[in-house]
């Protein structure tokens, strides 16, 4: 299911997009029957929102460069060779040390798993947006509005 291969990366380069794609699959691992966001090739999106910005692009080879660095001073080696527990605690000390970039890496990391339509049809859901079927609105007491229509127009005509 793998998806790296479908457009051209933009900031991310060879070591740097098998990094970025094991880390997520360490934040969106495999469950069930649903893949994990790195097999699903979820590294593409991050590195198209990557190169995208100048500030993104500081960010994450800060961040990245800190993930190796973290992974070679626990065991030696690099963090696709560590177990999972051992690239848990990695992303954990990571997170602690350089928190703008953990935030903004599990945002592109879920928002670029979410929108995958694989995942939204194993998910149960349509992908389509919420109208024109809408969606139903149960009526409700709209009673604590009528201070607020008492008042009248509070606002001149322009």
């Amino acid at each position: 299911m793998t998806r790296e291969s479908e457009s051209p990366s933009t900031f991310l380069i060879g070591r740097q997009l098998e990094l970025v794609t094991r880390v997520l699959d360490r934040i969106v691992p495999r469950h069930d029957r649903l893949p994990g966001a790195g097999e699903l090739g979820v590294a593409t999106y991050v590195d198209g929102v990557i190169g995208k910005s100048a500030a993104l692009k500081r960010l994450f080879s800060v961040g990245l460069r800190a993930i190796e660095e973290r992974s070679h001073d626990s065991k030696g080696e690099g963090f696709s060779e560590l177990s999972d527990v051992e690239k848990d605690a990695v992303l954990r000390q990571v997170e602690s040390d350089i928190p703008d970039f953990f935030e903004k890496l599990v945002q592109h990391a879920y928002t670029g798993y979410y929108i995958r339509p694989e995942v939204i049809e194993l998910l149960g859901l349509e992908a389509r947006p919420p109208q024109p079927q809408g969606y139903e609105v149960a009526p409700g007491d709209l009673s604590a509005l009528d201070n607020v229509r008492k008042r009248g127009r509070v606002y001149r005509e322009a």
